[in-house]
């Protein structure tokens, strides 16, 4: 891990990003079917829609970089209510069990606690139970044959105890002021 750093993420690195992302969703890394695959890229997340929702703030990118080289991804909701939601996770094939992913989720966490969140929370298939479970993260339920036929696990981490007065710092900052 020692030669990984992460980074959040700007428009900037956004085709690095976008090209992991197609990389690891067409090579299979989510389980989902060739027709899944593409309506997710075509229709449900197409490139502009993506980088439109980084602009606005509304999704945050981390990328990971080994020696200079991209190799993982992480893009997540804006954190709202004290919850930092993950929504795609993935490393080069070339490059996983090596640290990255691991890495990315720590940043993430960081991330979250100066955004004021008290837990992570995100959804996977069956392939990565045991790798969230492994960094802390709780099981708090399933949905069998759920997005796109697949059955999905909804997993959390608690960082700290819940206080309004972070999770809602901007907001009562700007009604005080």
């Amino acid at each position: 891990m020692e030669n990984i750093k992460v980074i959040k993420g700007t428009l900037k690195q956004f085709e690095v990003f976008y090209r992991l992302w197609r990389k690891t969703l067409e090579g299979g890394l989510f389980l989902y079917s060739k027709n899944s695959v593409r309506f997710m890229i075509e229709e449900e997340l197409p490139k502009a829609f993506l980088k439109a929702e980084i602009r606005k703030g509304n999704k945050y990118l981390f990328v990971a970089y080994q020696d200079d080289i991209p190799v993982g991804y992480l893009l997540t909701n804006k954190t709202k209510g004290g919850i930092a939601f993950g929504h795609w996770l993935g490393v080069n094939s070339k490059f996983q069990k090596q640290g990255a992913a691991t890495a990315l989720l720590s940043f993430w966490e960081k991330d979250a606690l100066e955004e004021g969140a008290h837990k992570l929370q995100l959804w996977t298939t069956r392939n990565n139970l045991t790798f969230y479970k492994n960094r802390g993260f709780t099981k708090g339920g399933s949905f069998p044959e759920s997005w796109f036929g697949l059955d999905h696990f909804l997993f959390y981490k608690t960082l700290r105890k819940s206080d309004e007065k972070l999770f809602l710092r901007d907001f009562l900052k700007k009604k005080s002021g």
